[in-house]
């Protein structure tokens, strides 16, 4: 039996020798991107010009193609010649902040390290081998195999910087979610929801997100819901408050007492209703609030406008107590 190959317009020659070496802990699509690579004559001639372009006809993000391109290196199968403005590039780098992010943001499109693979990135890239070194200290103990590759995975499909992660690994370890697949989600949920994308944004976002679950805490103290978790009613209505409403602690507190003098006893509903038609009405402060208690012939609540919150705090966990 012959065998004829049918060779259309492009024809593509491989080294064979490294290709069986490796092929084997190569994925499909490092294969798929290795044949495009070979098949594509421009690519082949500038790589940085045409990555983009390639990866994009490819169904791939350009961190795929990089990837794979490191392993065929990794491989001997392809040698990657610097031209004198690739050199020029390396030697002096873009200013951090005109470096463009590279952004991928499902859970599914990020990259599937091999063993082998992990042991060739760690050997030839010194700063994939100094993040995990530093990520582990972060977390206090060896990673695993797959750990090794989420935080990879992390660094090149997601684009991040180290600091980033490391910043990341160390929030979530300080409030008990240890695991680096939970870190991984964050960071995807961060990207692509949050638009947050770079160190700086990650530390205000988290500085953020600590005021105001200390707040939501002394409202759940405010309201007698510290023995109990909040329903999804009263999660929602306390989330409108200070994100949609824009109302701090002095103004939600005013709500609460205005509640407990009219029906005796917290209630995050009742509460919610007064600070949903203070909004409706734009009223934003407690002077407008006492101004808004006399235009309706209503009865004062006797808190001062000018009230010790952390007092008024105290004094209502005594009555949730009691």
């Amino acid at each position: 039996m012959k065998l004829t190959f049918n060779y259309g317009q492009q024809v593509v020659v491989l080294p064979l020798q490294p290709l069986l070496a490796r092929a084997d802990q190569a994925t499909r699509r490092d294969l798929k991107l290795l044949f495009v690579l070979a098949a594509d004559t421009r690519i082949r001639e500038d790589y940085a010009a045409e990555a983009d372009r390639v990866a994009a006809e490819a169904g791939v993000t350009r961190a795929q193609l990089d990837q794979a391109l490191r392993f065929w290196q990794g491989a001997g199968v392809i040698d990657a010649v610097l031209s004198e403005e690739d050199a020029e590039t390396e030697a002096a780098p873009a200013p951090k902040a005109e470096t463009p992010k590279k952004h991928l943001a499902r859970a599914d499109a990020l990259p599937e390290y091999t063993t082998d693979q992990l042991s060739h990135l760690l050997e030839t890239r010194t700063e994939a081998r100094s993040l995990i070194d530093a990520a582990q200290q972060t977390c206090g103990r060896m990673f695993t195999t797959m750990e090794v590759g989420i935080v990879l995975g992390m660094l090149d499909a997601l684009g991040l910087e180290e600091e980033y992660i490391l910043t990341l690994l160390a929030w979530c370890t300080q409030h008990g979610k240890k695991s680096v697949r939970y870190a991984e989600k964050m960071a995807i949920a961060l990207c692509d929801e949050e638009e947050i994308r770079d160190a700086e944004a990650l530390n205000r976002y988290l500085r953020d997100r600590e005021a105001k679950e200390g707040i939501i805490s002394r409202l759940r103290t405010m309201f007698g819901a510290d023995a109990r978790s909040l329903t999804q009613k009263e999660k929602n209505a306390i989330t409108r408050w200070l994100d949609s409403y824009g109302y701090g602690e002095e103004i939600i507190a005013r709500a609460y007492e205005i509640t407990v003098n009219a029906t005796t006893k917290p209630s995050i509903p009742y509460a919610d209703s007064i600070l949903t038609r203070w909004h409706s009405q734009g009223i934003t402060t407690l002077e407008e609030i006492d101004a808004d208690a006399r235009a309706r012939g209503e009865a004062q609540s006797g808190t001062p406008s000018s009230f010790d919150t952390d007092e008024y705090f105290e004094d209502a966990l005594k009555r949730s107590y009691s």
